[in-house]
């Protein structure tokens, strides 16, 4: 049993690396999508405020317990490095503004669940980046749920919630990203890192290996603005066909 445990959280990497679109992957797609059918299905139930409840609270417990986990076994497994294992990705940081969204309800942390939960956990699970540990391992485990939750999360708080999606938290969000990722892009440039991805791909494309790493760099602020706007254009049009509610008049930053 304990060397079962052992192994579970080993610190060896096995030099794994997830096969993308492969049977077990669309496998988890599939269960993950049939679980944002269900959330929206079902929305009217969830609006109860029992179901709410158990729902936020299922959620955040789930993500809580994966977040602390992940960050103990870095610490203790012998694997921390400050160039990949620090909370910086976008999604990371998406999943504890998640946590902080279901609990105090506050915009400030809506707004970043939604405009980078929603886009970056879908990427994150059509083009899987794990760490390199092969089944039954932890950081799997946790890439995974952390993921697909966030989703469930973003899809409850866009299509049962109804949150608005305005004006105001494109441009707040778009200031956000772009000055949160010009820290990041320096820190890279220090600690010879690649967080957000912003110094090169995190894996081999044929086509923009030859490119400059500036012009690398540019091409990724960019293409974070572009989904965030696209994002935004996406959720208006729905917004106007009644599947979410339009409500310009909320305040971004709700403290």
């Amino acid at each position: 049993m304990i060397n079962n445990i052992k192994y579970f959280f080993r610190g060896s990497p096995d030099g794994y690396s997830f096969p993308m679109m492969s049977n077990l992957h669309l496998l988890i797609l599939t269960l993950t999508l049939l679980g944002c059918i269900l959330i929206i299905s079902k929305g009217s139930n969830l609006r109860d405020s029992k179901y709410s409840r158990y729902f936020k609270a299922i959620t955040i417990t789930i993500l809580s317990i994966q977040q602390i986990v992940l960050y103990i076994w870095y610490m203790f497994s012998g694997y921390f490095t400050i160039k990949e294992s620090l909370p910086l990705y976008n999604c990371r940081i998406a999943i504890i503004f998640t946590i902080f969204a279901f609990i105090t309800n506050k915009n400030i942390f809506k707004n970043v669940c939604c405009y980078w939960g929603f886009a970056g956990s879908i990427l994150a699970l059509l083009f899987p980046v794990t760490d390199p540990f092969n089944f039954p391992h932890y950081t799997l485990i946790s890439f995974w749920s952390g993921h697909i939750v966030m989703l469930w999360a973003t899809t409850y708080l866009l299509f049962v919630e109804r949150y608005s999606i305005n004006k105001n938290s494109l441009r707040s969000m778009l200031i956000f990203t772009n000055s949160y990722n010009l820290i990041i892009y320096k820190f890279n440039q220090v600690f010879l890192a690649n967080y957000c991805y912003l110094n090169e791909p995190p894996f081999e494309i044929k086509f923009i290996s030859n490119i400059n790493p500036y012009t690398y760099t540019l091409i990724i602020f960019a293409t974070f603005n572009l989904v965030m706007t696209l994002f935004y254009i996406c959720a208006k049009g729905l917004s106007k066909n009644h599947i979410l509610e339009n409500n310009e008049s909320r305040v971004l930053f709700d403290i």
